[in-house]
């Protein structure tokens, strides 16, 4: 298999010590069943495969979420966020851009974008149909299905590149883009959404390897992308690709440093390295930009604690749940324990990748694949960091869901699990930029999606190769008609191949089989004039002045926290900030303005609202019960504080004064 093309660090090293040695030239004998030359080709197969690709998004959305303009895919709060989020990006650089990471929930926090994914790289994909419609539903919907279609035909791409083969690359793109994982992430679009880390995987192999411009520009440009589509994604990749270019590139580096010619080569980097250096350079001013807010949020206090941490990382026995709604393996209770549908421990990758992605590893070490070796590296480092600060087999109960980490960690300890031994995480928690500040360790297997798929398509291509060379071995030799051996042998190959062929055409469909889900749980919301009256109201009311709504969430647990979410998204119809809101992150100032306002309306908790100028009060009494409805209305109505300027059945409208 070739592994370099001219100008690599590999090549020069190979370049300097055959000018050397001009007579040591060393062939390395292709072992059977490798691939000699990789057809890098495109034809007819190639749009066959990414229009099949394509029709399975569009069965998925048609099956799933036939309502395209009132429903999403996932439970309704962190899609109702992210609805907010992508609507406030729009609009905001549209017409304030600098307003941008003052954002309109959790108010009078500064930055308060920082809280939770900024979803730019979303944002580039919503925009043009949110403008177009004025339906955030109709735009957040094409935008999710158009994640999945990336993800497939990006991941094609990359294994396209490494293994030649198209059904070996359509193979890994069904693996990348419908794994149970993936699917079982549909509440947190930023997570769905990992469709460029195989392209900037693949652009910084080929910048490094070849040193075009065209290469380091769109290693930039699709890394800048993820990082835009995911924080997290953003840091993980970061330090993946770092270790990648490690495993790729260090022992030819060091091999070289170590050559008598140490000056020739340093001078040959040095050039080498003015194309990587420019666009670096643009990309970190970029970065610098972007980043800023996210690090002054986390000066300011936004941490996730270790047991925190601990909670949301990868449990061993995690790889072997799926989501509840998952069709083949999707369970509603375990051990007595309720599995809701949200949760960050269904791991399950699917047996037929990991079988796969198994024999991909075999081959990579036993055909000593140059390329894809230091890939099977990365995966091994990215699964270890998946476990978190400590290894932990499983929970308790032995369920995939921490019951008390999903409402009180951060307020409480949990208990470690067994075995608890220290992990890469914890090291890195205190040292590595960007890993205080990350709670979800688990999210990890998105990436290592991206080597599983790789491997997988390894074992493709293998499969492949060996199934159409059968025919063809010994054809130096003249067949011999009466001999037995020769009968039996061609008989054997002939039988291999129908079977190697049979397994070949079950692979898509057992992937699509482990993955496809029963039913998605689904969000009904509404758009345009069927919103709540008093949201219209104050989309044409109070210009932009601040308010907050009541209830809002606190320890009383009367009231979740996640039912603000539902704010966030009606906040996209009006332009005031206001103090509530569902985010990633919930500040202290929140917190603390949350507590007091449950005696509202005491003297302490006007005084609170004064002294942040909160105009307008908006009270729900149907998420009260009867009696405290009933005493909180009448303490408003005595009260010289507040009028009452609008009322809409159980929904009014209160003026601070």
């Amino acid at each position: 298999m070739t592994t370099e093309s001219a100008g690599s660090f590999v090549d020069a090293s190979a370049v300097s010590i055959q000018q050397k040695n001009p007579k040591r030239e060393r062939k390395v004998p292709l072992d059977k069943g490798a691939p000699a030359k990789l057809d890098q080709r495109w034809d007819w197969h190639d749009v066959l495969y990414l229009l099949i690709l394509v029709g399975l998004v569009v069965a998925m959305a048609i099956r799933y979420t036939p309502n395209f303009t009132g429903e999403v895919a996932g439970e309704w709060w962190d899609p109702l966020l992210n609805i907010w989020t992508m609507s406030w990006d729009t609009t905001t650089l549209l017409h304030a851009p600098t307003h941008l990471w003052q954002a309109q929930l959790l108010y009078p926090n500064n930055l308060s974008l920082t809280f939770s994914e900024n979803l730019l790289g979303e944002t580039l994909l919503y925009a043009p149909f949110y403008l177009a419609t004025h339906n955030p539903v109709l735009a957040y919907n094409i935008t999710f299905y158009l994640t999945f279609v990336l993800c497939g035909i990006n991941m094609y791409i990359m294994a396209r590149h490494y293994t030649g083969k198209p059904f070996a690359s359509f193979v890994a793109a069904l693996i990348y883009a419908f794994a149970p994982y993936r699917i079982g992430q549909i509440d947190h679009i930023h997570i769905v959404a990992g469709e460029w880390m195989p392209l900037a995987f693949l652009y910084l192999d080929l910048a490094l390897e070849r040193g075009r411009w065209r290469h380091w520009i769109l290693f930039a440009l699709f890394y800048l992308l993820q990082l835009l589509s995911s924080v997290y994604y953003g840091i993980f990749l970061s330090y993946a690709l770092l270790t990648f270019v490690l495993f790729r590139y260090a022992k030819p580096f060091v091999t070289q440093l170590r050559s008598t010619d140490k000056r020739s080569y340093l001078k040959y980097l040095f050039f080498r390295g003015v194309r990587p250096a420019l666009v670096f350079a643009i990309m970190f001013v970029f970065l610098g930009i972007l980043m800023a807010p996210y690090l002054a949020s986390l000066h300011s206090g936004l941490s996730r604690s270790l047991d925190q941490t601990a909670g949301y990382s990868a449990f061993v026995r995690d790889f072997g749940f799926a989501d509840p709604f998952n069709w083949l393996y999707g369970i509603s209770y375990y051990n007595g324990v309720l599995l809701p549908y949200d949760s960050e421990h269904y791991l399950f990758l699917g047996l037929t990748t990991l079988a796969l992605g198994i024999l991909g590893v075999i081959l990579v070490l036993r055909f000593k694949l140059i390329m894809l070796r230091p890939y099977m590296w990365t995966g091994l480092i990215v699964l270890l960091f998946a476990f978190g600060p400590f290894l932990q087999y499983s929970t308790p109960s032995g369920a995939p869901f921490v019951a008390a980490a999903s409402r009180f960690l951060g307020l409480v300890a949990l208990p470690p699990n067994p075995p608890h031994i220290p992990m890469p995480w914890l090291l890195a928690y205190f040292i590595l930029p960007g890993f205080s500040g990350l709670r979800v360790p688990a999210r990890l297997v998105g990436v290592l999606l991206i080597i599983l798929a790789l491997m997988a398509a390894q074992a493709v291509a293998w499969l492949q190769t060996i199934s159409s060379g059968n025919a063809t071995e010994r054809r130096d030799e003249p067949p011999n008609l009466f001999n037995k051996h020769f009968l039996h042998s061609t008989t054997f190959s002939f039988l291999r191949g129908i079977v190697i062929r049979c397994l070949l055409i079950a692979i898509p469909l057992t992937l699509l089989l482990e993955a496809a889900p029963a039913y998605l749980p689904v969000t009904m919301i509404p758009t345009g004039n069927a919103i709540p009256a008093v949201y219209q109201w104050l989309a044409v009311h109070g210009d932009q002045q601040p308010i907050v709504e009541l209830p809002m969430a606190s320890v009383d647990r009367n009231f979740e926290t996640k039912q603000e979410a539902w704010y966030d998204y009606y906040a996209t119809y009006h332009s005031h900030p206001i103090a509530n809101g569902w985010s990633g992150y919930r500040p202290p100032l929140t917190a603390n303005m949350a507590f007091t306002l449950l005696n509202f309306p005491s003297e302490a908790s006007l005084t609170l609202l004064k002294k942040y100028h909160i105009y307008y009060v908006v009270l729900h009494l149907q998420f009260y019960n009867t009696t405290i409805a009933h005493t909180l209305v009448a303490q408003m109505e005595s009260n010289p504080d507040l009028r009452r300027v609008a009322e809409f059945g159980y929904d009014s409208v209160w003026q601070v004064i």
